[in-house]
Formats: C-alpha cells, sequence, structure tokens
C-alpha cells in the first residue's frame, strides 16, 4: 500500500503509472550492493532492485527497492500533509518508530519494524514527490529492508544510497 498514490487517485482523479528508471536516474550503489536484473525488477512493481550480497547468502537478503510513479497532471503532492506512516503501519504486526517531513513538505521519511513469514524486518522509507520534466506529478520512494538483526550494520548503507538517489532524483528532474 502507498498512501500517496491512493490520495492521489481517490481526491485527484489520478493515476499511478510505475516508470522504469533511467540511466540518469541510476545512482551508484553502495559496496557489496548489486543490481536484480531489470526485468526482474519491474515484475516486482519496482523501478530498481539493489540487493546486498553477504556469504552465506541469508534466509532475507537486505534489498533496496527504488520506484517512480507518474502521477499525471496534477498538482505536486504535499506528502506532510498525507499520512505516509499507513504505508508501515499497513504491513503485518508493524511498530512506525520515526516519521519525518523535510523540503517543504515534499520529502517524507518513515522508519518502522514488521514480521513477514515469520521473519522480523526493519524498513527505511522516503518519498519524494516533485514535478517531472514534462510537467506531471511524481512520487519516488526508496525503500530499504534488512533483517533487524543487522540494521546497525547495514543502515549506514542504506542512508548513503538514500541520499544519492534523492540527489539524483532531483537534480534529473529540476524538483524540490
Amino acid at each position: 500500500m502507498i498512501a500517496a498514490i491512493e490520495y492521489a487517485i481517490v481526491n485527484l482523479g489520478s493515476t499511478a503509472t510505475l516508470r522504469a528508471s533511467t540511466p540518469a536516474l541510476d545512482f551508484s550503489p553502495a559496496p557489496a550492493w548489486y543490481d536484480m536484473d531489470t526485468e526482474t525488477a519491474h515484475e516486482a512493481s519496482a523501478s530498481r532492485v539493489l540487493l546486498r550480497s553477504e556469504s552465506p547468502v541469508p534466509e532475507f537478503v537486505s534489498n533496496v527497492v527504488v520506484q517512480y510513479f507518474d502521477l499525471g497532471p496534477i498538482d505536486v503532492l504535499r506528502l506532510d500533509t498525507l499520512d505516509t506512516t499507513l504505508d508501515i503501519a499497513a504491513l503485518e504486526n508493524a511498530t512506525v518508530l520515526n516519521h519525518s517531513a523535510h523540503r517543504d513538505g515534499y520529502l517524507c521519511v518513515d522508519d518502522g519494524n514488521y514480521t513477514a513469514k515469520g521473519r522480523e524486518l526493519r524498513l527505511r522509507r522516503s518519498q519524494l514527490a516533485y514535478r517531472g520534466s514534462d510537467g506531471h506529478s511524481m512520487l519516488s520512494l526508496f525503500t530499504g529492508t534488512v533483517p533487524i538483526a543487522d540494521w546497525d550494520r547495514v543502515i549506514s548503507e542504506i542512508t548513503e544510497m538514500e541520499d544519492r538517489w534523492l540527489r539524483t532524483t532531483t537534480t534529473t528532474s529540476g524538483g524540490n
């Protein structure tokens, strides 16, 4: 569930079209991270998926999912007026740990824990609303998911890539 997209569809008559990542949007992953093949990423409703290489291969592979949604010719969403924590709260046994808004309300960052298939996971989701180069309203999401036990070891890599995603997205789009 992505609350911002649901809001845009229900209240603004928007459509939400997942867009592929482009070379201009592809930031360099942190060391030990690699790209999932594009076709598989798209089948998973993602523009891009990064996986963390570990040996031995863990039960749950730490990952980053990047999504770029074209919301059409509507006003850019002020994310701070929406409850973006609903995206985490909808997950099994979820606990929202943190919510913050930045960039005049066009960027929200949410952290939380949840359970999936018996695994305790931690996630960080950043959402950026901006105007695309074609004038359409865009929503980009950066979601890092890691087993709770590995969070302290991996969070710096997640935030490093999050910073790169944010710089690349705003530089490419001319957004906020």
